[in-house]
């Protein structure tokens, strides 16, 4: 089923300076499902992982209370699944820093580019860090959900063969 989006008639629902690259906004909207997929799944795999882990409690949670519960559960599988181990400490760095990102982009604020476009743009004077939430900041950030989305599957596999792929 394809869909034809009146992007023009959508943007004009509201009087915010949006930016003028749909990609862009299209590029954010990933990110943010993506990151709220992946949460998921890192949930599902952490009960897999840890029997005392409830799920849907877990995926109602933030992303540094899953990323808890998850590291916790490797250490329960490193004696039962050590296979595991390589595999959840790869997703669990990258998670950590993706949800480091997803904050930043989440706390990002608009502004004018010096190229005189709409961007969200992140300022941590106490960090000495800003950066502009550019299209190249936010396929990073795409790819790396591919890779932690690869690792989990791969647990998965290990500790619920019965599922599949």
């Amino acid at each position: 089923m394809t869909t034809q989006l009146d992007i023009a008639a959508i943007k004009k629902q509201t009087r915010l300076a949006l930016p003028e690259d749909d990609g862009y906004t299209f590029r954010l909207g990933m990110v943010l499902y993506g990151f709220a997929s992946i949460s998921s799944f890192m949930a599902e795999v952490s009960s897999y992982l840890d029997a005392d882990v409830d799920q849907t409690a877990l995926q109602a949670a933030c992303g540094g209370v899953i990323l808890t519960a998850f590291r916790k559960g490797v250490k329960k599988a490193k004696q039962s699944a050590p296979a595991v181990v390589p595999h959840g400490r790869a997703a669990a760095d990258l998670f950590q820093a993706l949800n480091t990102r997803r904050s930043d982009i989440v706390h990002a604020y608009p502004i004018t580019s010096t190229s005189d476009e709409q961007i969200l743009h992140r300022r941590l004077d106490e960090r000495n860090r800003h950066f502009d939430v550019n299209n190249e900041i936010l396929d990073a950030f795409i790819t790396k959900l591919h890779d932690v989305s690869t690792s989990l599957y791969k647990i998965r596999a290990i500790v619920r063969p019965d599922l599949g792929d």
